[in-house]
């Protein structure tokens, strides 16, 4: 039986996740910055899959004593982490730099970027010493190098985490960990409505019109993570929901070109 920590696990891909894995028969450790949505979660996710497999616990995932205090808090539940999902992330108000509110840099950089090197370092340091452990680190858009007016920042830190984790898993070559990341394509989830609502009403028209024909929900593309994420795979792996194949399928499919999700 695996144990996996999935931070940001309260809603939206992080949630979706954490029952895949459960359904699975893995243990799970929920984890966000809010008490309160932790102990509701775990409550439900008992309640329906039942106790002794879910724990969670807050983390601040720019704190790295935090982050060392969710892996401290797992191993004492669950004995070992075989699974490290650093999947908490945030977005900028869709706004060129120069109009952006100064005060989102640091906190979409320290969270997206600085947030996954701290849960990598302590992962890391813990799977080295248990002998065994798979690292995944949440890609984004501007992973893929794609530019969009508006998301600077946000995009910046999604490349950032794509250039860490490769290089992390060139560190671990050789070693009983490995280190990968996860394409989960546009997902319709809380968050991605916010980062909607945050966009002025012409590139909202034109965002609305890609994710009508691209976005899936969430449990479909959960589904195929999780299945992937527990093949033992090699290091440096990139496990991709949406390679460009699948979304040349998806806009030539009539059904999906007529769809209104908003």
């Amino acid at each position: 039986m695996k144990t996996v920590v999935i931070t940001g696990s309260t809603k939206g891909i992080g949630l979706g996740l954490a029952r895949e894995f459960l359904k699975r028969e893995c243990r799970v450790v929920i984890s966000s910055r809010r008490a309160d949505a932790v102990q509701k979660v775990c409550a439900e996710l008992e309640a329906e899959y039942g106790a002794g497999r879910v724990t969670g616990l807050p983390c601040d995932i720019t704190d790295v004593s935090r982050v060392q205090a969710l892996w401290d808090h797992a191993c004492k539940q669950f004995e070992n982490v075989d699974v490290w999902i650093n999947n908490a992330g945030i977005a900028n108000t869709t706004r060129v730099i120069w109009e952006l509110d100064s005060s989102e840099i640091p906190r979409v950089v320290s969270t997206n970027l600085t947030g996954v090197m701290y849960g990598t370092q302590v992962a890391l340091q813990g799977m080295l010493e248990q002998g065994s452990g798979q690292v995944y680190n949440m890609e984004g858009f501007g992973s893929d190098d794609m530019l969009v007016n508006g998301l600077s920042v946000y995009g910046a830190t999604k490349r950032g985490v794509r250039y860490f984790s490769e290089s992390v898993a060139q560190e671990v070559e050789g070693l009983p960990v490995q280190v990968g990341r996860i394409s989960p394509g546009i997902v319709l989830t809380d968050f991605l409505l916010e980062d909607m609502r945050k966009m002025d009403p012409e590139q909202l028209e034109i965002t609305k019109a890609v994710y009508n024909v691209l976005a899936d929900d969430v449990e479909t593309v959960t589904s195929f993570l999780v299945e992937e994420m527990l093949v033992k795979g090699e290091n440096d792996r990139r496990i991709e929901w949406m390679p460009e194949e699948k979304a040349n399928a998806y806009f030539a499919d009539e059904e999906r070109l007529s769809r209104d999700l908003f």
